[in-house]
């Protein structure tokens, strides 16, 4: 039996827009933020510094890798504190520091046909973002979506099964009425494909596929193709199916 694919779920950064750009201008602007108001800080660190004491961090501490906005407030209180500042003043500054960063993190260049694949879906099924990045689809106005579920809310990370069973128990809908949308073979489509949901790889650099193992239900290089692969997945048809 065929099941009637109703909830769509998508990985948001390299699926939607390319992140890498987008941590650079939002770490540019945090670090153009510390030098006008902490002065004592940059005098005594340097970014590349600041960058590596998270990474120590998370080296020995792995069970926070979901904790990613946490740690880098945490992380920068802590080198606040060694500069010089005390304990109020280190809370206060990391968290306006934080905005300012989350602000240029919500400025994002859309890979072209996002938007509009987002608009041809919403009306026809359920969308759900599943991420493990700090990126919100309500702060960015992504209203397609009707869920949003990031791993520091979940509580743990892809390729971890909670967040993908969650957007089904939300949904209310079966791993088999369900597709994910992602461009990480492990964290998207392995993880999905384990719990019998369908897959769609979003490859637009036309990578091979690591596994042998297993393959995602379809490919597709660019978002304008992605209508047509759900289509395809669905029986022939954009549009869900009633039960």
């Amino acid at each position: 039996m065929t099941h009637a694919i109703k909830l769509i779920s998508f990985d948001l950064d390299n699926t939607l827009w390319d992140v890498e750009p987008v941590i650079h201008a939002a770490e540019a602007a945090m670090q153009a933020w510390l030098e006008n108001f902490c002065p004592k800080l940059v005098a005594r660190f340097s970014p590349e510094q600041l960058r590596q004491a998270r990474m120590d961090y998370w080296a020995h501490h792995p069970e926070f890798r979901h904790l990613i906005t946490r740690v880098r407030r945490d992380c920068l209180r802590m080198k606040l504190i060694e500069a010089g500042y005390c304990l109020n003043q280190a809370i206060e500054l990391a968290d306006m520091a934080m905005e300012v960063f989350m602000d240029a993190r919500h400025q994002v260049n859309y890979f072209d046909h996002a938007l509009s694949t987002l608009d041809q879906l919403a009306p026809h099924y359920t969308l759900a973002a599943i991420t493990n990045g700090n990126a919100n689809t309500k702060r960015l106005g992504l209203h397609q979506f009707s869920y949003h579920l990031s791993a520091e809310d979940v509580g743990t990370a892809k390729p971890s099964p909670e967040p993908f069973e969650l957007a089904m128990a939300m949904a209310s809908v079966s791993a088999e009425e369900m597709l994910h949308i992602g461009d990480c073979p492990n964290d998207d489509i392995a993880a999905a494909a384990s719990l019998g949901i369908k897959t769609i790889w979003f490859n637009p650099k036309r990578k091979a596929w690591p596994h042998t193992h297993l393959a995602p239900n379809a490919i597709v290089h660019t978002l304008k193709d992605l209508a047509g692969a759900i289509s395809g997945l669905n029986g022939g048809s954009l549009q869900a199916q009633s039960a």
